[in-house]
């Protein structure tokens, strides 16, 4: 049989250079963006463990390289949970950026280090240390040890803490989803619909964990490298380009959205303080009598200036014209337009690019789409054909051809 441990310092060497080189790409495109920060420094902590078992390797020295494990080895369990646990904070800091200060953060790590810290404690009272298992047969012969039955807790508690930090990153996805829809009319760069698959590359690296934990041989070690790998490959292809529609401190104070847009309410409010026509937004019922002037002055505004060819338009640019904050503007075209900022904007894209592909045939298909403001030919030939029933964009100008 082929010796396929000479293949795990190579799959180590590759994650450890995705990492540590992913890790730096994301700080250099941080910029503002605190989310890709973040990833970087999960990245970089995954990374520098991958080279301080690539050293022992190379040192030949077991306690480093973690290669030769025991069964349930209490080492590897900490650590794994610790790293699975890192891999969870990024979608948190997606959603609700702001909110992941270092105290919460440490507060999620809480149960994990209370878990953790109680079975050294209980050890210490005990006069035991860690009991090391190099069958399976000792540990099923041990099982109702406290030594060892508690390491089988502490598995399935990570796998609980999984459960209730992807339930948590699930909950606000949807209002994730319809602040975007509310605020962008492109929001390419801004689904999170990817992070499904990222959570399903979190479990599957957790299943490999789980198979080098309780088999540790060679042929685990290389399936959990390879998980590893093309997961941080994956992640980091769709970090580099996310962006995020929220400012970075939006929810520093609260995961609620709607404490969350009081507080950016009150900042935006002090910027229009200046401006003539700056309304007392507080007074609902003067809002919703002035709704059809509103409404009216944006389609206006629509046809004579054209702001949706700019691609990326947004709802705070309509403060060019109606100075509003976010909520008031949203308003106006969830109740006056009855749609969301973005169908309102994609409705006025569609209908300059059915003009375009009608009278402009000089300009190829792919163009028109840019030229009304799409993000991209796929965005705007997808967006086309579900608003004309599978028409696609060629053959609406084909079959208009005289």
């Amino acid at each position: 049989m082929p010796d396929y441990t000479q293949i795990l310092p190579i799959l180590i060497t590759m994650i450890s250079v995705i990492c540590i080189g992913g890790s730096s790409l994301l700080f250099l495109r941080s910029r503002d963006n605190r989310s890709r920060r973040i990833l970087a420094g999960i990245m970089m902590t995954w990374g520098l463990f991958y080279v301080v078992r690539l050293i022992g390797m190379l040192m030949q020295n077991p306690d480093l390289n973690f290669t030769q494990i025991d069964v349930a080895n209490v080492i590897v369990l900490i650590s794994g949970n610790f790293y699975l646990i890192v891999l969870l904070l990024y979608p948190i800091e997606v959603i609700r950026p702001g909110w992941l200060s270092l105290k919460r953060t440490f507060l999620l790590l809480l149960p994990y280090l209370s878990v953790t810290m109680f079975y050294y404690i209980v050890l210490f009272f005990l006069g035991e240390k860690p009991l090391a298992l190099h069958k399976m047969e000792q540990l099923m012969m041990h099982i109702g040890e406290f030594n060892v039955w508690y390491r089988l807790f502490m598995c399935l508690s990570i796998v609980v803490y999984l459960a209730f930090l992807f339930r948590l990153t699930w909950h606000y996805k949807k209002l994730y989803q319809q602040w975007c829809r509310n605020n962008y009319s492109n929001d390419e760069n801004l689904n999170v619909s990817w992070l499904r698959q990222y959570g399903i590359g979190v479990v599957l690296i957790g299943v490999a964990y789980f198979l080098v934990l309780f088999n540790g041989s060679t042929y685990t070690f290389i399936i959990h490298n390879i998980t590893v790998q093309c997961f941080f490959c994956y992640t980091l292809y769709n970090g580099l380009f996310q962006d995020n529609p929220y400012s970075n401190d939006f929810f520093s104070n609260t995961m609620d959205e709607a404490e969350a847009c009081r507080t950016a309410e009150l900042k935006e409010e002090q910027l229009f303080q200046g401006h003539t026509c700056f309304i007392d937004v507080d007074a609902n019922e003067s809002f919703l009598k002035k709704l059809p002037l509103y409404r009216d002055e944006i389609a206006q505004w629509m046809i004579n200036k054209k702001p949706y060819l700019n691609p990326n338009f947004k709802l705070m640019d309509v403060t060019e014209i109606l100075p509003l904050n976010r909520t008031y503007l949203s308003r106006v075209f969830n109740e006056g337009f009855g749609s969301s900022f973005s169908d309102v904007v994609r409705s006025y894209r569609i209908k300059e690019a059915e003009w375009m592909l009608l009278n402009r045939k000089d300009i190829s298909v792919g163009q028109v789409g840019e030229l009304c403001g799409f993000s991209s030919p796929s965005v705007f030939n997808r967006t086309f054909v579900q608003s004309h029933d599978g028409l696609t964009p060629n053959r609406y100008r084909k079959q208009t051809e005289v």
